[in-house]
């Protein structure tokens, strides 16, 4: 099946949260395919459809990506900074008095 079928089964899947049904349209596609459709989704549902994969199928979809689709993964992946809070403490005995 072409990308055409491929993506809307692919968001149909992700919308009903139906891992089984991401996990066959990846396994009936292959990877090359898999990327191509999720190559059309904005970053943060391909995270998410990454997500849903074993390790192996996100290791396989990932090589398939576009450049700018990886990049924009990568960027979703980068921990956020830290920002101090004015005035914040965390008390590091477990204690709540002086």
């Amino acid at each position: 099946m072409n990308r055409t079928f491929l993506y809307p089964a692919l968001r149909g899947a992700l919308c009903a949260r139906d891992v089984v049904a991401l996990r066959r349209l990846y396994a009936e596609h292959g990877a090359a395919a898999f990327a191509g459709a999720l190559s059309t989704c904005s970053s943060r549902v391909s995270a998410d459809a990454l997500s849903l994969l074993p390790l192996r199928g996100r290791i396989r979809v990932l090589p398939h990506l576009p450049p700018p689709a990886r990049a924009q993964l990568e960027s979703l992946c980068r921990p956020a900074r830290a920002t101090a809070l004015p005035n914040a403490s965390i008390p590091l005995s477990g204690g709540y008095g002086p």
